[in-house]
């Protein structure tokens, strides 16, 4: 628990730069210092994930790794779908983030941390919460210690089967990289996979944005679903969910691609693999109509990139430029909509000009041979203003730039 003075230090000093109140730790003998600076460095990256958090003055944490590697609220709300009612195991517990939010519409969970002392602020955080119905479990687990385990919590609380089983494994590879295969995770779940299922029909995955998800999906088997959600465009996790005796094949399985909005509420397409895969492209031909629509993060990542184009019919740029156009205004399209103010070739002549023209603009590109940045400095536009620049192909291979007004 902290004490009061820590909390009014922590309290006056919380929007001071960190390296500031080290150098000043000598003026305060009484305040351990240390402790002060975790707690600040702590809640000030907590405000983007968790800012119910963030703004309590009672909480314990023990490393910024366990707050980047955590859940936002949004997100973990968003798993409560998965399991209502029952008992949940999250195996990989860390922050508690998924644990604590996953306890507000079940029985209790059982939480796993195999670190010391997360596990022990941790544990102290969800009596501090009230979350009463967590028990927490200092333990690393593997396919071994896990069934010893529960005949002792069976024992215990009466448990001899889970609802659902959460995990939110490790990344073994550098940031960046992308993630082929279920095996770059810790712990390996291909390997704990049946100890798990029989002690649950149901598993649930969290993993990088980074992951391809058919090889994922076609190592792990039994997966009945695939949710990709973002944030303000900003793909944030994927959850793979297993479920005992299914036998889908990548095709059948559910995909949902979820982006949560602050201007435009909650974009949804819930589609199988089988479906963009019959789906058929229309593509531009002589000219790119009234208005340029951008599906949003998760449907990129999905890569319903032929299914976007037929549910709302609309016409494709090109194969690989995921970008689509219509005469139509299409208000609930799951993406950014933009008015087309004209298109430019990309030659000598319009780099010359055009920030003549346009001396601000946000600019993007998509399958296109330069970069934002690269692009930008050709031109020799400053970023910001009510215009984006789109430097694109078209399926004739001739390059453009689409110069557009956002719209919604």
């Amino acid at each position: 628990m902290l004490d009061d003075k820590l909390k009014e230090f922590i309290k006056r000093h919380i929007d001071e730069d960190i390296q500031k109140i080290i150098l000043s730790s000598s003026k305060f003998p009484d305040i351990d210092i240390k402790l002060a600076v975790k707690i600040i460095t702590a809640r000030k990256k907590l405000i983007s994930k968790m800012n119910e958090w963030s703004e309590r003055d009672d909480l314990l944490f023990a490393s910024s790794l366990s707050i980047e590697q955590a859940s936002s609220s949004i997100t973990a709300k968003y798993k409560q779908k998965f399991c209502k009612g029952g008992v949940v195991l999250d195996l990989t517990g860390g922050l508690g983030v998924d644990s604590f939010h996953f306890s507000q519409n079940n029985k209790f969970v059982i939480y796993f941390e195999r670190d010391r002392e997360l596990f022990e602020t941790t544990s102290q955080n969800f009596i501090t919460l009230g979350a009463d119905n967590i028990i927490p479990v200092n333990l690393e687990v593997n396919s071994e210690n896990l069934n010893s385990y529960l005949r002792n919590i069976e024992c215990l609380n009466g448990v001899s089967y889970a609802d659902l089983i959460y995990l939110d494994p490790a990344r073994r590879v550098k940031e960046g990289k992308r993630l082929l295969s279920i095996k770059n995770y810790e712990p390996d779940i291909t390997q704990l996979k049946s100890s798990l299922l029989e002690i649950s029909d149901r598993i649930l995955i969290k993993l990088s944005p980074m992951s391809d998800i058919r090889s994922i999906v076609n190592d792990c088997g039994n997966v009945v679903s695939v949710d990709i959600i973002s944030v303000d465009n900003d793909c944030k996790e994927i959850l793979i969910l297993i479920e005992r005796g299914c036998n889908s094949k990548y095709q059948q399985v559910k995909v949902t691609a979820i982006n949560y909005t602050k201007r435009r509420g909650v974009e949804e397409m819930v589609f199988t693999p089988s479906e963009e895969s019959d789906a058929k492209s229309q593509f531009v031909q002589s000219r790119l109509m009234k208005f340029l629509y951008e599906p949003n993060s998760s449907i990129l990542k999905s890569g319903a990139f032929k299914l976007t184009g037929s549910r709302y019919n609309l016409s494709k740029l090109a194969v690989s430029t995921h970008l689509y156009t219509g005469d139509e205004l299409i208000e609930n399209f799951p993406g950014r909509i933009f008015e087309i103010k004209e298109v430019a070739d990309y030659n000598k002549n319009t780099i010359r000009n055009l920030s003549k023209i346009y001396p601000k603009a946000n600019i993007t590109t998509r399958n296109f041979p330069l970069s934002p940045s690269e692009l930008k400095k050709i031109l020799n536009i400053q970023d910001g203003g009510d215009i984006t620049f789109f430097g694109c192909s078209l399926s004739s291979g001739v390059k453009k730039l689409v110069i557009c007004s956002q719209r919604v």
